[in-house]
């Protein structure tokens, strides 16, 4: 933040970097006048941006005069702007020493304590300087900027509509106005803020990449990406701009685009860790799980507490193909070490809840996806059927952008809380208000999660399900629902949660019998048609191979690939390209994109037989695909992602359809009994309803939750758990 006041531009004088700028000392001067002719010219350097020759000029008056208080502040400041931010402070405590009332020294102050993350600190200085001087601009601006660290919104908007009221014409007040705003969730407000600041200064580029940000969170992609334009077109930030610019495109599904501004990036800056992360997304996207990880490995090799590279390289790793059990849960268990541990031990407090056995129980299901996503579909059945006699359910939802689906939501729920801009404290302290007994995570580690508040420890009995259900590291976190095909009792003990066993790993509510239809495709068509419905960032490479065997085989069939990514045509164009690498041309593959939901499903009434992928499974694909009386062919794979898809069709009663190698899977999707298939087309749905439906999922769910509260009511009294780089002992 600049210091304006302190080193004032001079209309009259046009200074130019270089000693000959500064005006030589006279030769013989009066030795009264020479602190003063010197702290002239230190300001002159200072001013000239020739921090070292300043800050050596300052120490020349210093030393003759050691309680110039002038010095001593520009001495200071200049410190500061050289990066030596305790030396700085330092200084700047002695000059206040010797003049109390300077307010703009205490402004100043205020500036080091919020470089240094003092906020505190800051906050007091911020006072002190306004009790001086009420008109300070400066110290109403800090003041604002530091409750705006200090999540202290409402008093940071008021605090910078104090200084804006001083100077209407001051850029970085407004900006920082729109910062606090935005995070208030008000959005048109922060726009207009943010707008104000453009047109003081068209220059300002973090105005244009904040304002960015809240298209970004209005689901306003393309207006989004043209603020990234013009803050990159600016110049000043590079870097910081083409990652956010190539983070919009690859939200866009452009990910050519998105590689080649991140790969611009990465030129400008070849160990820029958000760059490296963010092509390892792009790879990502693109099923590429191997190189992924590799970026997002040299990512923590430079920084080995960066969580997006953690979280990314956790998500990737269910993709790739020589994963186990045991890497996946020691990458989940880095983030613990890196993230997790130091939260537990600085916010961990007491929770006791009323430990009454027979009380109705409180349980808080957290998750960003109370909207139109595939995750939601897996935990909405056991909401929506929950016995609101014995459990009161309160929903904590990050959704920005509410749809349909989140309304539903909202009347499923007893409490609805709207945590979209909440921060982790103010999360945490509307958990404990609402007596939450039991803390359900339906994220894991995918995008939106509030993990970090899970670290804390925050409910008697925490449990991660559903949305992201392969565990997440964290100790604290009590439970994980699973069952025993998709984490085999053999490699429980590499997960810091203890499993507890479902009839299934996940379900969905079952779509309407309308939807469906009895008739079986190669009985109209002749031929078999084949589907896979899951994300394209699934079909591995070797699972391309296998679906490419298998239509080989069947030299008639065709496949059917829908995925909303699909509408990217680099997605499209690198999909076909390796299908005609394996023999399979075109003509044969039908690319669809995003549609209803509904017409996703009907779309499966084309479909004989669906392939599943590997090594990442489908979840809520599968049941949809069987719920619609389609088969999945799957394969049993290493980890619980890759073991997903045998344990729903061991619990769909079809166990025929496991493959339990690729050769055994093509043999299994190449010649399918066209009777088997009718047989399964007509019966199914109804059978996997009574065996796994509902309302027997979510009686099980319930039982598991009283099981889980006697085991806490029967636990030792609170004590804070010591929690080191070792894995904890397993919770009985």
């Amino acid at each position: 933040m600049p210091e304006e006041h302190l080193i004032p531009t001079h209309s009259d004088t046009h200074m130019h970097p270089g000693r000959k700028n500064a005006p030589p000392l006279r030769s013989n001067p009066d030795k009264d006048y020479e602190p003063v002719l010197q702290l002239v010219r230190a300001r002159m350097l200072h001013q000239a941006g020739q921090l070292d020759e300043a800050k050596s000029a300052y120490k020349k008056v210093l030393k003759k005069a050691p309680n110039n208080f002038q010095a001593l502040h520009f001495y200071a400041l200049a410190e500061h702007q050289s990066g030596h931010l305790e030396t700085g402070i330092r200084n700047l405590k002695r000059a206040l020493l010797i003049d109390p009332n300077s307010a703009p020294a205490h402004s100043d102050m205020a500036n080091m304590m919020i470089d240094a993350n003092r906020f505190e600190e800051a906050l007091k200085s911020c006072d002190k300087a306004i009790a001086l001087d009420p008109k300070l601009v400066l110290a109403h601006h800090n003041r604002g900027h530091t409750l705006l660290h200090l999540e202290r919104l409402e008093d940071a908007v008021a605090s910078l509509d104090d200084a804006l009221a001083l100077d209407p014409n001051r850029a970085d007040s407004w900006n920082d106005r729109g910062n606090s705003l935005q995070k208030l969730a008000r959005y048109d407000e922060a726009l207009e803020s943010y707008a104000k600041a453009i047109a003081i200064d068209p220059l300002h580029d973090m105005a244009y990449m904040n304002r960015a940000s809240t298209f970004k969170e209005l689901k306003r992609l393309d207006d989004a990406l043209a603020s990234y334009d013009r803050a990159l077109s600016i110049g000043k930030r590079p870097v910081e701009a083409g990652i956010c610019r190539a983070e919009i495109l690859l939200n866009k599904k452009n990910v050519k685009d998105a590689m080649q501004t991140v790969t611009a990036v990465l030129n400008i800056e070849p160990n820029s860790v958000s760059g490296l992360t963010l092509l390892g997304n792009c790879m990502a996207s693109l099923g590429d799980a191997e190189t992924a990880i590799a970026l997002y490995s040299r990512a923590l090799a430079i920084a080995p507490s960066y969580e997006p590279a953690i979280s990314s390289k956790i998500f990737s790793l269910d993709f790739c193909a020589d994963a186990s059990f045991e890497s996946q849960q020691a990458a989940r268990s880095n983030w613990w070490d890196c993230i997790g541990a130091n939260i537990y031990k600085a916010c961990a407090a007491p929770v006791d809840n009323d430990r009454d056995l027979n009380r109705r129980l409180v349980i808080g299901y957290v998750s960003a996806d109370f909207r139109h996503h595939s995750a939601a579909f897996s935990f909405r059945p056991v909401l929506a059927h929950h016995d609101k006699q014995r459990f009161e359910v309160v929903c904590y939802s990050g959704v920005v952008v509410p749809d349909e689906t989140t309304h539903g939501f909202q009347a499923i729920a007893d409490k609805w809380r709207d945590m979209s801009q909440w921060t982790d404290n103010q999360l945490a302290q509307a958990i404990k208000a609402d007596k939450v007994d039991i803390l359900v995570d339906l994220s894991g580690h995918s995008a939106g999660n509030r993990l970090r508040v899970f670290a804390r420890k925050v409910a008697p009995v925490q449990i991660t399900a559903w949305g992201h259900s392969t565990g997440t590291g964290l100790p604290t976190i009590d439970y994980l629902f699973g069952d025993p095909i998709a984490i085999p009792q053999e490699v429980r003990h590499f997960y810091a949660e203890t499993i507890y066993d479902l009839p299934a790993i996940v379900t969905i509510e079952p779509p309407p019998s309308q939807w469906r239809t009895t008739e079986l495709p190669l009985d109209r068509n002749g031929y078999l048609t084949y589907g896979s419905f899951n994300r394209v960032s699934k079909i591995s490479d070797q699972a391309l191979q296998v679906w490419s065997r298998i239509m080989s085989g069947s030299p008639t069939s065709r496949l059917v690939i829908k995925d909303h990514t699909i509408e990217d045509p680099a997605v499209r164009q690198t999909l076909l390209a390796k299908f005609a690498a394996n023999g399979v041309g075109p003509e044969r593959i039908t690319l669809l994109g995003s549609t209803s939901r509904q017409d996703h499903l009907i779309t499966l009434q084309q479909i004989d037989l669906c392939l599943d992928p590997f090594p990442q499974c489908g979840g809520v694909s599968s049941w949809e695909a069987l719920y619609m009386g389609v088969p999945v062919v799957t394969k049993m794979g290493h980890t619980a992602t890759g073991r997903l898809g045998a344990a729903i069709m061991s619990t769909a009663g079809i166990p025929d359809f496991i493959g339990n190698d690729d050769a055994h899977y093509i043999q299994i999707g190449q010649n399918p009994d066209p009777e088997r298939l009718r047989s399964i087309r007509q019966g199914l749905p109804g059978f996997i309803y009574e065996r796994c439906g509902p309302v027997a999922y979510t009686h099980a769910v319930e039982d598991a939750y009283r099981a889980m509260w006697k085991t806490y009511c029967e636990s030792p009294a609170w004590t804070k758990m010591q929690f080191g780089k070792q894995r904890p002992q397993k919770r009985n």
